[in-house]
């Protein structure tokens, strides 16, 4: 509870001590971001909306080479948000998204239009919108409050806070500024700031490598100074990785290897195939990995909703599973995904409401097909071993109700 001297400090500035905990900085002066000894207390981690990777009102860096997926992957980032689903197992806050594509609308918009195909996702329900125009985020008399603006319209529109803003590239935000230059760099920081604070929203900049790649991200170091988390994407063939490798709050930790899935969209005024691509973890972390051996090393450790679920799923393919399904490894006992659903509601626990039921087969579920436990397609699911011990079989993502 805050001590008397903190609340007079308060009243004097007119303000209450939650509308100065969020750091808003609302007034000319300080006074209302002061907090005295006498009245701070333990702290909760600090608010990741993305488990263990972004945080609210944050700033990050994803950046990695040209062609090395960079793009692919903050779009899957943000739609997952937009979207509400658990990313490679982790929990997700979702709200709305603002994508500011600098470089163009056709790449994006074939991005989204090739999740959307995938994952038969109803676009009415996902509260994302791109802004396909270049903006100026290095002159102080730029477009800083513009995007604003913009992140409050979406909010307007969706009916929810826009928790994370790309910025898709840096380097066409600094427009023509000098990236190794501090007074360039620390101009397009200091926007980003802005719009971090006065549109409480994640800043998440794409940007490219340096010439040394064991140096990081491009430019000036005070960028990396400025960045709560920093994610570099690779390439090495087809296979490509995103690794954290800053974290201010958070544990520095996780990689998470993909592959990009070819997505057909539908064909070109000259009858050739119009394409994209959707980041696929599950196929890459079969490229030369013991895939088999650590489905058998998770199991030992699932515990809690994922066990239940689990044991659910096996018992329903050894009493009805059936074989010959379309997108199914051929021979392999499969279960309507709907089966697996209600069963698992009728083992929760029978004090559990339907929301919470839905939000706990959602996380395992997804959990299991992200450790490589169970495969989906065609909305039938399988446990792995029955596919031989995992081999050949294509991990879908989870998108039942």
């Amino acid at each position: 509870m805050a001590s008397s001297y903190r609340q007079s400090a308060y009243n004097a500035a007119g303000v209450s001590p939650d509308d100065a905990s969020d750091g808003a900085t609302s007034s000319n002066t300080l006074t209302e971001q002061l907090e005295y000894f006498s009245g701070i207390e333990i702290t909760d981690n600090c608010a990741d909306f993305i488990e263990g990777l972004l945080i609210e009102r944050g700033m990050s860096v994803i950046y990695g080479e040209s062609n090395s997926g960079k793009t692919f992957f903050a779009t899957d980032l943000a739609l997952h948000v937009a979207c509400g689903w658990p990313w490679n197992g982790r929990e997700i806050k979702r709200g709305a998204v603002l994508y500011c594509s600098l470089e163009g609308s056709h790449g994006i918009r074939n991005r989204m239009a090739a999740f959307k195909a995938h994952y038969a996702v109803d676009p009415a329900k996902v509260p994302l919108a791109i802004l396909p125009v270049a903006v100026d985020l290095l002159n102080p008399n730029g477009d800083a409050q513009q995007v604003v603006d913009a992140i409050q319209a979406v909010e307007k529109a969706t009916g929810l806070p826009v928790i994370l803003t790309v910025i898709d590239t840096l380097s066409r935000a600094m427009a023509g500024g000098n990236e190794n230059a501090p007074d360039d760099m620390g101009e397009l920081v200091k926007n980003g700031t802005f719009i971090q604070q006065k549109g409480k929203t994640h800043v998440a900049w794409v940007h490219h490598s340096g010439k040394d790649q064991a140096k990081g991200a491009r430019g000036h170091s005070l960028l990396r100074a400025a960045t709560d988390t920093e994610i570099e994407v690779t390439a090495d063939g087809p296979r490509h990785e995103a690794r954290v490798t800053k974290q201010r709050d958070l544990d520095c930790a996780g990689e998470f290897p993909f592959t990009l899935k070819v997505i057909q969209l539908g064909t070109n005024t000259r009858g050739k195939p119009i394409t994209s691509c959707v980041v696929d973890y599950g196929d890459s972390a079969a490229l030369g990995r013991g895939h088999a051996a650590g489905a058998a090393s998770a199991r030992r450790h699932l515990t809690g909703h994922n066990k239940r679920a689990l044991e659910v799923l096996i018992d329903l393919c050894s009493a009805s599973g059936q074989a010959g399904y379309p997108g199914v490894p051929s021979g392999l006992q499969s279960v309507p995904e709907k089966w697996w659903r209600d069963r698992f509601y009728d083992r929760a626990s029978p004090g559990d409401s339907e929301d919470a039921k839905q939000k706990a087969f959602r996380r395992a579920s997804v959990a299991l097909i992200n450790e490589h436990l169970v495969g989906m397609a065609n909305r039938r699911v399988w446990y792995v071993s029955y596919a031989g011990g995992g081999n050949g079989h294509d991990p879908g993502h989870f998108t039942g109700h």
